[in-house]
């Protein structure tokens, strides 16, 4: 990788306070590949790389395409600092969605990880249709909230006055309408986290840093986590389920 560009604070932010993939999840979205078999990944919407991290962990290569230069950048600097073939598994792309400037037939699976719900989808699924080959797999996953615990249905009502927002996942099978079927699992996890933590996260969600009273909603997450955390060791664990879909392209679609 050799991208040098500036480190925006945002991005930062994002890379140290967002939940983790972990390793199981994404081998079932690319498929449970079999132990030793290597794959040609492109992680679109990568980000700051956390899951291209977590597929190159794996074994598998990966291009990490997203349209904002600062969040690979925070991945190019993140990459120093892991052992080196798994950095060297890892390659850094501007680019969006919509035009891949991609060749044809590169890649064995396409993943979209919290980012699918920012493209268009038409376009999107188009170009993915282009770069994988015949046979290639598709998987798109969400973190989501458990809100089955009190205090994070109390979170949403500080930090979701109008509601709980639109689902995500819910245009993902139409999207791909005519493909195959998607197959969809949920991952229950924990993600532990300090109170300080808890504030930097919320300040890292849109519909929490572009409303002006952004300040006084994150004091009262503050309150809120406090409240929340274990007095023993400081940390809350906060319920998450990561919502998961995959489609493994019909060989014959070409």
């Amino acid at each position: 990788m050799s991208r040098r560009t500036g480190q925006g604070s945002r991005a930062l932010l994002h890379d140290e306070v967002r939940p983790p993939w972990r390793q199981d999840v994404v081998s079932w979205l690319l498929g449970s590949p079999a132990p030793g078999e290597r794959l040609s990944v492109l992680d679109l919407g990568a980000g700051t790389g956390l899951g291209s991290r977590t597929i190159a962990a794996l074994g598998h290569t990966v291009t990490a395409m997203d349209t904002a230069e600062d969040m690979l950048s925070v991945l190019e600097a993140a990459s120093l600092g892991l052992p080196p073939d798994i950095a060297g598994r890892i390659t850094a792309r501007l680019g969006s969605a919509e035009r891949l400037p991609l060749d044809d037939r590169t890649f064995d699976a396409v993943v979209c990880l919290q980012a699918w719900h920012w493209v268009d989808p038409a376009s999107a699924v188009a170009e993915c249709d282009r770069v994988l080959v015949p046979g290639g797999m598709v998987g798109l996953a969400w973190h989501t909230w458990d809100r089955s615990k009190a205090w994070v249905r109390d979170l949403a009502a500080i930090v979701e006055p109008g509601g709980a927002a639109r689902d995500q996942t819910a245009s993902v099978p139409s999207a791909f309408a005519g493909r195959g079927g998607f197959e969809r699992r949920r991952f229950p996890f924990d993600y532990e986290l300090n109170v300080d933590q808890l504030v930097q996260l919320a300040s890292s969600w849109t519909f929490v840093s572009q409303r002006p009273e952004r300040q006084a909603i994150l004091a009262e997450v503050r309150l809120l986590g406090a409240k929340a955390a274990s007095p023993h060791t400081g940390l809350l664990a906060f319920p998450h389920v990561t919502d998961c879909y995959r489609l493994q392209r019909r060989a014959t679609d070409r």
